[in-house]
């Protein structure tokens, strides 16, 4: 048997240890990735209700820069209706306005009171303290959810001069 030589094959796969490690490093991974998804979705969430803010303030603004004299409207149908919300140059004044998601207003009220059938509270105040004669600044408060307490409500403000 001095001529006969026994070829051994190695190993070439894993071993039990070498998998039960590479499954731990990577169900950490998931794990730190899962325990991120609500952070990310409330970010996604508070980014979207920026973005409506946003869109919102630019409709009133809008609105309010392209009417003229000292009394301006701001129109709750979204239809082109005549049902209005009217804003007083000449006077400090404060409004609120409800709006839906899709941007639709759906009403004023004096206060902004917690209500399920809204999305966002829209504060339109009018101030004539500018220090300028016919010049007013006019400061939009968005508030959303207004489903929720006011206290837990998150609020973007918007700011711009308008002459009357």
């Amino acid at each position: 048997m001095s001529g006969c030589r026994i070829s051994q094959k190695l190993g070439t796969g894993f071993s039990l240890v070498e998998v039960v490690i590479a499954l731990g490093i990577v169900s950490f991974a998931v794990l730190a990735i899962v325990g991120m998804l609500p952070m990310a979705l409330k970010s996604a969430q508070e980014s979207m209700r920026e973005t409506d803010s946003t869109l919102i303030a630019q409709r009133i603004f809008a609105e309010l820069k392209t009417g003229s004299g000292g009394n301006r409207t701001i129109t709750k149908d979204t239809n082109g209706g005549t049902n209005t919300l009217l804003l007083t140059a000449h006077n400090s004044t404060n409004n609120f306005l409800g709006f839906r998601e899709n941007g639709e207003v759906n009403g004023f009220t004096t206060s902004g009171a917690q209500n399920a059938n809204l999305d966002f509270y829209a504060q339109v105040s009018v101030f004539t303290n500018t220090g300028v004669a016919n010049l007013s600044r006019v400061q939009i408060d968005i508030a959303a959810p207004a489903a929720a307490p006011a206290t837990a409500r998150t609020t973007n403000s918007f700011t711009t001069l308008i002459g009357f």
